[in-house]
């Protein structure tokens, strides 16, 4: 059997989500079938953004080096982070590992580009777009990455940080900000924050997703690794 280990506890509300959608993902008979997965939530990373911007001094990348380190003593095929700001990191903590860590942006940019994307509007944290994470990948395939303007950056932070305290007050806010990317040129928008996904669950709504585009290539590269 194959074993998927996750990054997980950034935040918790999107680990959670996470899980149940790899779980919804699965076509079963049995609950045997299911896949094995193993998940160390370390919420006590610290604040990916922050230190990316300058506002923290303390570096993630140690904690997010424990967590793969954990998983891959485990035995895991393969591992998952469930958070875009933290591949900020990806290169340095891919290296401190022998197990294949997926490439959340890679996937996401990937499945832009077979849709036939070549204009993606992004929502993301400010520690993403610091980084230039999405811009740099989806360069790779030709897309152009179309960000908020400065105001409407500031309130999807809130937005996004709200939610880690498990505030969901926000769509219609969300709705405004993607209407803009779209009036800028945006053919689709792309939910670049773990967080974000869970302000659309449960509705019907035409995001591609980076949390969704994660679980299904996880529950792939798993099954490549029985």
């Amino acid at each position: 059997m194959s074993l998927l280990g996750i990054i997980g506890g950034m935040g918790v509300h999107a680990t959670a989500y996470f899980y149940e959608m790899l779980v919804q993902f699965q076509h079963v008979n049995t609950e045997q079938e299911y896949m094995d997965m193993l998940i160390f939530s370390k919420s006590s990373t610290p604040d990916r953004t922050a230190f990316i911007t300058g506002q923290s001094c303390e570096n993630p990348l140690m904690a997010l080096k424990q967590s793969a380190r954990v998983l891959a003593d485990a035995g895991v095929s393969c591992i998952a982070m469930p958070c875009i700001t933290a591949h900020f990191f990806y290169v340095d903590l891919a290296k401190s590992v022998d197990v294949h860590i997926i490439n959340m942006m890679e996937e996401t940019a990937r499945y832009a580009a077979a849709k036939g994307y070549t204009k993606i509007g992004l929502l993301a944290t400010d520690g993403t777009l610091h980084g230039g994470l999405f811009h740099k990948v989806f360069a790779k395939y030709g897309i152009v990455v179309i960000t908020p303007s400065k105001e409407s950056q500031a309130a999807l932070m809130d937005i996004i940080y709200g939610i880690k305290r498990g505030n969901s007050d926000g769509y219609i806010k969300l709705e405004d900000i993607s209407n803009e990317l779209y009036k800028n040129g945006a053919e689709a928008v792309v939910l670049g924050c773990t967080e974000l996904s869970l302000l659309v669950k449960g509705r019907a709504h035409n995001y591609i997703d980076a949390l969704a585009v994660l679980a299904k290539a996880s529950l792939r590269f798993a099954s490549m690794n029985k």
